[in-house]
C-alpha cells in the first residue's frame, strides 16, 4: 500500500515537478513549516512524520491508516495551471493572485495558488479529507514560507 501511495503522489505532482526541474529547490524544508499536530488535524487522521517529496520541492505526510496522505509543494510560477473546467472547481479568494480547489480523483481535495514568486499546491487524500481543510492549508502555506 505504501508503494502505491508513493507512486500516486509522484504521478499527482509529476507535471509540476517536470516544470520545476530547472528551478532551484525552496530555501526552506516545507516539512518544517507544520507541526506534528497540525497535519492530522487538517487531514482528520493520524499521520507519520513529514518526508521530503517531489525532488525537494515539497513535503508529504502519510496517514497511519495507509490510505490517506497530505502533500504541500512550492514550485516556480511557470508551473501554475488553472483547471477551471475541473468538476467541482471553486475559486479561492484572498490567496495570492489566484487560487482554486477541486475534488481529486483519488478521493480527496487539491488546491493551488499563484503568488508573486511561486505556485503552491496542496493535496489532501483520504476519506477524511475535506475541502475546508485543503483551503485552510493553502491559506497557511504562503504565510509560512
Amino acid at each position: 500500500m505504501r508503494i502505491r501511495q508513493l507512486c500516486v503522489s509522484l504521478c499527482v505532482i509529476g507535471l509540476l515537478t517536470t516544470h520545476a526541474a530547472g528551478a532551484a529547490a525552496p530555501a526552506r524544508n516545507l516539512c518544517s513549516l507544520f507541526t506534528a499536530a497540525e497535519i492530522p488535524t487538517l487531514l482528520g487522521t493520524a499521520v507519520e512524520g513529514g518526508e521530503p517529496a517531489a525532488m525537494g520541492t515539497g513535503c508529504q505526510w502519510f496517514g497511519k491508516d495507509e490510505t490517506s496522505y497530505v502533500i504541500v509543494q512550492k514550485v516556480g510560477t511557470e508551473s501554475w495551471m488553472d483547471p477551471k473546467q475541473a468538476p467541482g472547481y471553486q475559486a479561492i479568494p484572498g490567496v495570492g493572485k489566484k487560487a482554486y480547489s477541486h475534488p481529486d480523483l483519488e478521493g480527496g481535495w487539491r488546491a493551488m495558488a499563484l503568488t508573486n514568486d511561486a505556485a503552491i499546491a496542496v493535496v489532501l487524500i483520504g476519506s477524511t479529507a475535506k475541502r475546508p481543510s485543503v483551503v485552510t492549508l493553502l491559506r497557511q502555506l504562503p504565510e509560512r514560507l
